[in-house]
């Protein structure tokens, strides 16, 4: 096996041009590849660092009323106290807080945690002790854990940080630990900065925050079924005490409904968008392919390089070599380029992974996952290189090795037998390399057409000259009628802002979300949930939302006002069938002794998302009459009459004025923020694009390579009909039209494998079928002018061959 390898490298110093390029050809292909391992990796496989991760489970509720991990801190006690499944469990909430250090206020991401938090998970700190269930109890002092990426930030990894302090709402806390480098939480794109104890839960919550999510450590013998069972009948008992003596038979039905899931907690809560692991397994199936035209292109080169050394390996035949030898050497070359491709693979995925999760991600959540190259890494690095070696090595080693050696030794030129079905292998290779390359460009254009598509529709509202700033009042310690009044302040001191049209406020901005919301409909007794939004007054004007019947919120819609709603033109449609919707009342649940009058229509726009293909029923609320979970948090709008940027800081004075101490989380324009959420569609289709250029690229080559190689192969036959009087244009005819068959021929068979799997893609289109004609006719034509380009020169060197020269050529 050493000499294999000595004599592979001699070749290869002798042959650099050769090898340079094998290597570099896989490295493309084994480097993409692993950059793509190494985000599916930690968004969908990677385990938390914690011990025994497969253990920890995440309760989830579903019910008919709601969803998700949604339960009371006393219903919390009852689970801890009365089961038995589990050796350890801990309650969480997420929290957005402002931090102040030494003066200095900044907005931190962090939990609320029960004190078995760390000790359930067996999270050991990096500095001083993690939180326990004595820090729970109240009338305890604050403490704090804080992350290792914040204590890096703000201590500059003091190791005397243990003692000191940080200000959150204006309660002081003590730190006194720091979590290990590679623990960012348990939620997956959300990098927590801090974790306080929950005995501080209700003091540091947001509004709306009214539940905690459970997370448990299965015991070792423990049944899951059984185990949620446990938790299920927990649950309903605890729902139904609740209740008390008012259980109607709907209420009953809904209660027997209710079930607690066991969701597996290794991997951690994800808090990624739901189709980021659609989108990285289709951009995972588009780097194996670009992988699939490396290792035809390279086994090109070695089927060409083959035919160069048959007279080498003919008298190494005739010697007594063994042909499972030759073989065995054949092999080690194509190993040791695999392995060159492989290292240096690994090198450009470094630089790779940071290109895909800027460019997945645009800053979002997707930059605080654990994404690094690894032992995980390598070893899928050094698989996919044995796996190249084998893909690309095998048949040009068996090939070269099963050639006539007696016909060989009498002196057969590389021109003999070029149209023998021996130039059939490299001819299936180009045609393979041409489909696969038609097949990802079919792919990206497709992503590219509903990019176009999703831009081009219609929102509902006017997106141009709009500001949007967020806040977060709470943290400031403003809380209902201050909250209130600050709002009105805010609102009349920004509209009085130079360069400002008007401005108002809304709990959710738009394509941001919302609150569903249980509302009986017109005296009732029927549920049916909306989504819910409380805006100021001018909110519709200053959006350009068009009133289509009714009036618009004024300031007279106080809290001690009648309570008015305006509803969306298919909430009306909906649920008031024919008859006139204005005037018509609805009742929230848990408000059952108030009424909501209707007051006015507005017409349709996206609430959640631009791909919604049913409008939504929406109810707008006056943002002093919402439920109190509602406020805390705001976004302002704010419509200007020049580039809502340009006005950017006019509105920053303007907020300063009202409270040098608010909180402002994020300016950022509508346009850019109605752009951001398509922000996954923008990064498929653009990195599907690149790919496909890649891979054109790479099909390319391996078409000029096949044409070059005839052209020198029939240097003879061609000198001799130049020479017996043939055209110049009759051999770039016969040059060019041999390229052109078999890249017809490879675009056909791509364009029909694309009508098949393109079936695949249809979740992620909108607005267009799998089977787009504009798709299909362009990458047809760019592949077929590439193609055209590719066989070109080789046919003007054809052209150019002097029939003397020919004649003596071998």
């Amino acid at each position: 096996m050493t000499q294999d390898v000595r004599l592979g490298l001699r070749m290869f110093r002798k042959n650099p041009g050769f090898a340079a390029v094998a290597v570099l050809t896989l490295a493309l292909g084994i480097g993409a590849n692993t950059a793509m391992f190494s985000v599916t990796d930690a968004v969908m496989l990677k385990l938390l660092p914690v011990r025994n991760p497969k253990q920890l489970v995440y309760f989830r509720l579903l019910s008919p009323q709601e969803e998700g991990s949604v339960f009371s801190r006393a219903e919390f006690a009852q689970f801890r106290e009365r089961s038995h499944s589990f050796s350890g469990m801990s309650a969480f909430d997420t929290l957005r807080l402002m931090g102040t250090v030494d003066g200095q206020g900044e907005f931190i991401s962090g939990q609320c945690v029960s004190g078995t938090f760390f000790s359930v998970l067996g999270v050991d700190m990096a500095a001083g002790r993690p939180l326990t269930a004595e820090d729970d109890h109240p009338g305890r002092p604050g403490v704090v854990v804080i992350s290792y990426d914040y204590w890096k930030r703000k201590f500059a990894q003091d190791p005397s940080v243990a003692g000191k302090t940080i200000s959150l709402k204006g309660t002081s806390f003590t730190i006194v630990g720091v979590a290990p480098a590679r623990f960012r939480g348990i939620e997956l794109g959300d990098a927590m900065d801090i974790w306080v104890p929950l005995a501080f839960w209700e003091q540091l919550r947001l509004n709306d925050h009214l539940t905690l999510g459970v997370m448990a450590r299965m015991q070792p013998e423990a049944d899951a079924k059984r185990a949620s069972a446990e938790i299920t009948l927990i649950n309903q008992q605890f729902a139904a005490a609740s209740l008390g003596s008012e259980i109607t038979p709907l209420a009953g039905r809904e209660l027997l409904a209710r079930s607690v899931e066991l969701v597996p907690g290794g991997r951690g809560l994800s808090d990624l968008p739901d189709e980021l692991p659609r989108s990285l397994l289709v951009l995972t199936m588009f780097v194996g392919l670009v992988l699939l035209i490396a290792c035809a292109n390279v086994a090109n080169l070695l089927l060409a390089r083959a035919v160069n050394r048959r007279k080498e390996i003919a008298v190494r035949l005739a010697l007594g070599a063994p042909r499972i030898r030759l073989f065995r050497q054949l092999l080690t070359e194509s190993l040791l380029l695999a392995a060159a491709g492989g290292a240096l693979g690994v090198l450009l995925a470094s630089w790779a992974t940071s290109f895909l999760m800027a460019l997945l991600s645009d800053g979002g959540g997707l930059q605080a996952l654990d994404v690094r190259t690894d032992m995980r890494t390598l070893c899928f690095a050094l698989g996919v290189s044995f796996l190249t070696c084998l893909l690309f090595g095998i048949a040009p080693a068996l090939w070269a090795t099963r050639m006539d050696v007696g016909l060989m030794l009498k002196g057969a030129s590389i021109s003999e037998g070029v149209n023998t079905p021996r130039l059939g292998p490299r001819k299936i290779l180009v045609i393979s390399q041409v489909s696969l390359s038609v097949l990802l460009l079919v792919g990206a254009g497709l992503l590219v057409r509903s990019l176009q598509k999703l831009s081009m529709v219609d929102a509902g509202f006017r997106q141009e000259n709009v500001l949007l700033v967020s806040i977060y009042p709470t943290l400031s310690g403003y809380e209902g009628a201050r909250e209130l009044t600050l709002y009105a302040r805010a609102q009349e001191q920004v509209s009085a802002a130079p360069g400002v049209v008007s401005a108002t406020f809304s709990r959710f901005g738009m394509l941001s979300g919302g609150s569903w919301i249980r509302v009986a409909v017109d005296k009732g007794e029927k549920e049916i949930n909306v989504n819910c939004n409380p805006v100021a007054p001018r909110f519709f004007e200053t959006m350009d939302i068009p009133m289509l019947i009714g009036r618009d919120f004024t300031g007279a819609d106080g809290r001690q006002a009648p309570r008015v709603a305006v509803v969306s033109e298919s909430f009306a449609r909906r649920y008031f069938s024919n008859e006139i919707a204005l005037g018509k009342q609805l009742r929230f649940k848990d408000e059952k002794g108030e009424q909501i009058v209707v007051v006015g229509i507005v017409k349709e726009v996206k609430a959640l998302s631009l791909r919604e293909q049913e409008p939504l029923p929406q109810v707008y609320v006056p943002l002093a009459q919402a439920p109190s979970d509602l406020l805390g948090q705001i976004t302002m709008e704010v419509r200007t009459a020049m580039e809502p940027t340009t006005a950017a800081t006019a509105v920053r004075d303007a907020m300063h004025d009202v409270d040098a101490n608010l909180p402002v989380v994020k300016i950022i324009t509508q346009k850019a923020q109605s752009e951001g959420t398509l922000q996954n569609e923008k990064s498929l289709s653009t990195l599907s694009t690149v790919f496909g250029i890649v891979a054109l690229f790479l099909a390319c080559i391996g078409l000029y390579g096949i044409t070059a190689y005839t052209v020198v192969a029939r240097t003879r036959e061609i000198g001799i009909r130049i020479a017996l009087g043939a055209r110049t244009d009759n051999v770039y005819r016969t040059v060019i039209g041999q390229g052109m068959s078999l890249a017809l021929t490879g675009v056909m068979v791509g364009l029909a494998s694309a009508f098949v799997i393109s079936r695949f893609l249809t979740s992620l289109l909108f607005g267009i079928s799998g089977a787009d004609l504009i798709v299909y006719a362009g990458v047809s034509l760019l592949r077929g002018f590439v193609s055209l380009a590719a066989c070109y020169f080789p046919a003007r060197r054809a052209a150019r061959v002097d029939p003397m020269t020919a004649l003596r050529y071998e």
